[in-house]
Formats: C-alpha cells, structure tokens, sequence
C-alpha cells in the first residue's frame, strides 16, 4: 500500500509541477498579449499622429490652393489695369497728335 501512495504521490507532484510550468506559460503567453497590446497602442497613436499631419497638410495645401487663386485675380486684375492705362495713354496721345497737328495747320495757315 505503501508503494501505491508515493506512486500517487510521485504523479501528484508530477502533475503539480505541470501545473505550475503551465502556469508560467500561460503568465508568459499574458505578459506576450500585453506587450503585443502596447505595441498596438503605440500604433494607434502613431496613425493618430499621421492622421492629424495628413489632415493639417491637406489644409495647408488648401490653403495655398486659396492663395493662388486670389494671387491670380489679382494678376487678372492688374492686367486689366495695365490695358485700361494703355488705353488712357493711346487715347491722350491720339489727342496730343491731334493737338500737333491742328497747331501746325495753323501755324502753316498763319506763314502763308
């Protein structure tokens, strides 16, 4: 009988110390999945972050895209300025010949 019991016993400890070693794999396979879970988090912030540049690139490109359309009806404007002054400037010389030449017809009608 007494054989029996340490037998038992021997299994007992045996299954014991099986217990135990699965209780470290399994502490193992948890201190494993919250690692990986930090990992994950770190992610997440990091797309986080990339999402928060990507969204104040996107709006400084719209931005600048704002910017170059107001830069180019202002150039628009500017040109239609510079060809209502040359317009102006044709005009007066127009005038200006035609004032020279009507002080010439009577500077020529007054000699004859």
């Amino acid at each position: 009988m007494e054989k029996v019991l340490n037998e038992i016993l021997v299994k007992l400890l045996s299954i014991d110390n099986k217990v135990s070693d699965l209780d470290n794999k399994v502490s193992n396979l948890d201190n494993k999945v919250s690692n990986l879970d930090n990992k994950v988090s770190v992610l997440d912030n990091k797309v986080s972050e990339l999402d928060n540049k990507f969204f104040n690139l996107d709006n400084k490109v719209t931005n600048l895209e704002v910017g170059q359309q107001q830069i180019v009806s202002r150039l628009d404007t500017l040109e239609t300025d510079v060809n209502e002054i040359r317009d102006t400037v044709n005009r007066i010389e127009v005038s200006q010949n035609d004032d020279v030449i009507a002080s010439l017809k009577m500077m020529h009608k007054q000699k004859h």
